[in-house]
């Protein structure tokens, strides 16, 4: 299912997968970014990954990835609202010379990943910093996973500027007890799976052709959807913070106030009037 983040159990086994695919809504995404395919690859798959981790969080919150270092790559930022009915993402990556990339550190040299979680409930930030260690996107993450899980994990990510898919394999406290070789067969058969099969087949189909002889159940899906609203209104309380003497310095110099949100694409232009009305300044006629 487009646009979706599903989790699945082999119920013999205790082994939990998670699988997500973002096509409309990642095409959205893309409009009028202008990043290398490269560039857009890379953001594609830090998008799966944090859709993937987000789906198992518990509280209601914003997950907030961050990929930094001194390589071709100057700022890489996805978010995630997790709410009640959905995953609200969106984020950004500026590296307009990354054009190729033989490792992740040539994109991030002497890097670290960064994922913090603020909790809508207690008001609270929890961060994790790790050393980027790998020399892809996919084994940068699944390192972290185990390293942060504790528990074995493998993962495939595949990005680019139609559709963006990641899949999961978690092995959990009981599986051994379970099935001693459970984990390493389930393991091996999904290192069967082909980028053209991770492309273009369903979570259905992937199931079946990879693990027809297991028992699996499939959870409900939760849409993931590409969230960038108009935020023009909330900008008000920014430019209250600036001050009105501040703004209207910025405005003889400038002509205009422009607050941009990288992380949307989009620039907020406010003139003299605006300013005024936000203040409560009678205006001249």
């Amino acid at each position: 299912m487009n646009n979706h983040v599903t989790t699945f159990l082999f119920d013999e086994l205790d082994i939990r997968g998670r699988y997500v695919r973002l096509s409309s809504e990642w095409q959205a995404w893309q409009v009028n970014r202008h990043t290398t395919a490269e560039a857009t690859k890379l953001l594609g798959e830090c998008a799966a990954f944090l859709s993937l981790v987000a789906i198992d969080v518990k509280s209601l919150g914003k997950l907030t990835l961050q990929l930094r270092g001194l390589g071709a790559v100057k700022t890489l930022v996805v978010q995630c609202q997790v709410d009640r009915e959905d995953l609200k993402l969106r984020g950004m990556i500026e590296a307009p010379h990354l054009n190729q990339m033989n490792s992740l550190n040539d994109a991030f040299a002497n890097g670290d990943l960064a994922l913090t979680l603020f909790n809508e409930m207690t008001q609270t930030n929890y961060q994790s910093i790790v050393p980027i260690v790998g020399t892809t996107s996919t084994e940068v993450f699944a390192s972290y996973l185990s390293q942060s899980v504790q528990q074995p994990t493998s993962l495939w990510l595949m990005a680019n500027e139609q559709q963006v898919t990641g899949l999961l394999l978690e092995k959990m406290p009981d599986t051994d007890v379970k099935d001693p070789d459970g984990w390493q067969r389930i393991n091996h058969l999904a290192t069967t799976l082909t980028d053209d099969e991770l492309s273009n087949c369903s979570l259905d189909t992937l199931l079946h052709r990879l693990f027809h002889e297991e028992i699996v159940q499939c959870y409900q899906p939760t849409p993931a959807i590409y969230h960038c609203p108009d935020e023009r209104e909330k900008l008000s309380e920014v430019i209250r913070s600036l001050g009105e003497a501040e703004c209207e310095r910025i405005i003889s110099e400038e002509g205009k106030l422009i607050i941009s949100n990288e992380l949307c694409n989009r620039s907020y232009v406010f003139t003299l009037k605006d300013i005024q009305a936000i203040f409560g300044v009678p205006t001249k006629h």
